[in-house]
């Protein structure tokens, strides 16, 4: 078999979006502040205080990809980080940033985490991946920190952030617990938007966990086992992971999930890591309503979606591309129509 047969070819949701009257923009942050690393894995929040808002990673490196036929393997198979000289971590920096009605940047400002960061013990630093929204009128961050220890234990931590005619800081940090956990990194946790420090732990197995905010605990309430009628869909029983928060959305509630793919593991065992997106309609018990077929944004091997919001006729999400871009899409709902469907 070659290797471009082991790759599915699967929906590309911008060309589609665009073809149905959606349109596409890049989020930036001015090289002056980034060094010209990574920027990706946005998420996305329409707030009735801070209008539209999106939160930006900004990525310590930048991520090379070589070509699968390319001899250079290293341990992370074709991708490559390449960071800064003299700087050996893989640092997270969160920036937060207004949009007008048009998703046109007005401003950008790094979150102050000042406030709670201690020295790191570990490479990868910073809060990952963080998903944004508003509780109790609240606005949060979740992500999951792993530079606490030395080994890089990563549990998720929801952090209340507050804005000022400044910028935006971190007034309090509170880490997880999960006493059930049996992994050794917790991470991509979505939020119920409409159920106050409720996530989606697990999104198929799902598992719906209930957040204690004056403790941190966190208990299931609800577990469900496996989906046995979209189980035959999974890429060598690729698991639904998190992706964007959970919206209500009519009479379900709707979440944008990913799955991993790793045809790269005949090649010396080396990371060859391929990204897939799902649409996922949850009822009202918590069974899987709908679920589409896997899509890529933009066709490339790393696509990372954190954010989902409703907007009158339209979806705007959020992702990362390729670990060093981040794009906003503004997509019709009726797109939603057009796509194409497991059948459950």
């Amino acid at each position: 078999m070659s290797w471009e047969n082991l790759y599915p070819k699967e929906n590309n949701l911008v060309k589609l979006t665009i073809n149905n009257g959606g349109f596409i923009k890049p989020l930036i942050i001015p090289g002056d502040k980034t060094g010209g690393t990574g920027l990706c894995n946005a998420s996305v929040y329409i707030d009735n205080k801070e209008g539209i808002i999106v939160s930006i990673r900004h990525v310590g490196y930048i991520m090379h990809h070589v070509e699968f036929n390319q001899k250079y393997w290293g341990m992370w198979g074709c991708m490559q980080y390449l960071n800064p000289e003299d700087f050996i971590y893989l640092e997270t920096i969160n920036y937060l940033c207004h949009l007008d009605k048009d998703l046109n940047q007005l401003d950008y400002h790094k979150i102050d985490t000042a406030k709670y960061d201690k020295k790191p013990l570990w490479e990868f630093i910073g809060q990952e991946d963080i998903r944004i929204f508003r509780w109790d009128d609240k606005f949060y961050t979740c992500g999951v920190r792993r530079d606490i220890d030395n080994i890089g234990t990563g549990r998720m931590e929801m952090c209340e952030v507050t804005s000022s005619e400044f910028g935006f800081e971190e007034i309090t940090r509170d880490r997880i617990e999960v006493p059930e956990s049996d992994g050794y990194l917790e991470k991509n946790w979505m939020p119920v938007l409409d159920m106050p420090y409720h996530f989606i732990r697990h999104a198929d197995p799902i598992e719906l966990v209930k957040v204690n905010p004056k403790n941190n605990s966190c208990i299931a309430v609800v577990k469900k086992p496996i989906s046995e009628k979209i189980a035959h869909t999974k890429l060598n029983g690729c698991d639904l992971r998190g992706g964007s928060q959970v919206i209500p959305y009519g009479d379900y509630r709707l979440c944008i999930t990913h799955e991993v793919f790793f045809p790269g593991h005949h090649v010396g065992n080396n990371k060859d890591a391929h990204y897939y997106h799902r649409f996922l309609f949850y009822d009202k018990n918590w069974n899987i309503a709908k679920v589409s077929k896997r899509f890529k944004f933009m066709d490339a091997m790393i696509e990372f979606n954190c954010g989902l919001a409703e907007r009158e006729d339209d979806l705007i999400i959020t992702f990362g591309y390729q670990d060093n871009t981040a794009y906003i899409l503004s997509m019709p709902k009726n797109v939603l129509d057009k796509i194409e469907y497991e059948k459950l």
